[in-house]
């Protein structure tokens, strides 16, 4: 991994880089705990004067009972039941699934051809799309794709509870 240098990081805290430089540093910045390191180091005693004539006097108490608050929060997995990765396949194959349903029933083809501007040729295509596809479709596929992820799931947590053993 790449780390910026602290003249990199002192011009950044002075905000004289360009935007794309100031975010990817940010983006770096959440992973990389050297160069957070070296960013750090870069403020001096006048900085922190500059920081307390803006900043009210009880500021590190408001952010310490905020960071508590957020950490007594439960995680995203207690709280929607499933984890973030799950999720997002999910949704990824729900997404596509739609995708080549609508490749099947020539909907992208109609919009290449230019008739999205035909009110009546959507509306023929659309009955088209509906007699094609059987009702319940999504919640088969819902369902199908909720099964799988659970196996999945129950497989890494079966490998790992006898990795633990």
């Amino acid at each position: 991994m790449a780390h910026y240098s602290r003249r990199e990081w002192l011009l950044y805290k002075d905000g004289l880089l360009p935007e794309k430089v100031r975010e990817a540093m940010e983006g770096h910045l959440r992973f990389c705990e050297k160069c957070l390191d070296t960013y750090l180091s870069a403020f001096e005693g006048q900085d922190e004067v500059k920081a307390a004539a803006v900043l009210s006097p009880d500021f590190s108490a408001r952010v310490a009972r905020r960071l508590a608050s957020l950490s007594s929060r439960p995680s995203p997995r207690t709280v929607s039941g499933t984890a973030p990765l799950t999720r997002s396949l999910l949704y990824y194959t729900i997404a596509a699934a739609i995708t080549l349903l609508l490749l099947a029933g020539g909907w992208f083809d109609l919009l290449a051809q230019g008739a999205a501007r035909s009110p009546e040729k959507i509306t023929l295509l659309t009955q088209n799309i509906e007699d094609k596809i059987p009702t319940g479709w999504s919640e088969r596929l819902v369902d199908r794709a909720t099964g799988a992820l659970a196996a999945i799931i129950n497989i890494k947590e079966g490998a790992e509870a006898n990795g633990k053993k």
